[in-house]
């Protein structure tokens, strides 16, 4: 399993961690990656927000980092979204 920094957004650290399996197909095998990924607050180094496992089996590393990537950015910003509409209402 490969271990990756995607980026950093908004104070959180993106990792992901890429397994490669084989898939069946009618015509043959193809290699394919599973992916699980984590954030964690820039400033705590041991302390993870959020673990997830992806449903979907990519074709490539380059596309699963994107994906990871664009849906960590949209978790992140719905996440801080939530904590100011929270601080808005005095919860």
């Amino acid at each position: 399993m490969k271990h990756h920094i995607v980026g950093r957004y908004r104070g959180f650290v993106i990792e992901a961690h890429i397994e490669p399996r084989t898939a069946r197909l009618s015509d043959g095998i193809a290699l394919t990656y599973r992916v699980t990924w984590s954030l964690r607050m820039r400033t705590r180094k041991q302390h993870v927000t959020g673990e997830l496992a992806d449903a979907v089996t990519y074709e490539s590393e380059s596309v699963a980092l994107t994906c990871v990537d664009r849906k960590a950015r949209a978790l992140i910003d719905a996440l801080l979204a939530n904590q100011g509409a929270l601080k808005a209402v005095g919860a």
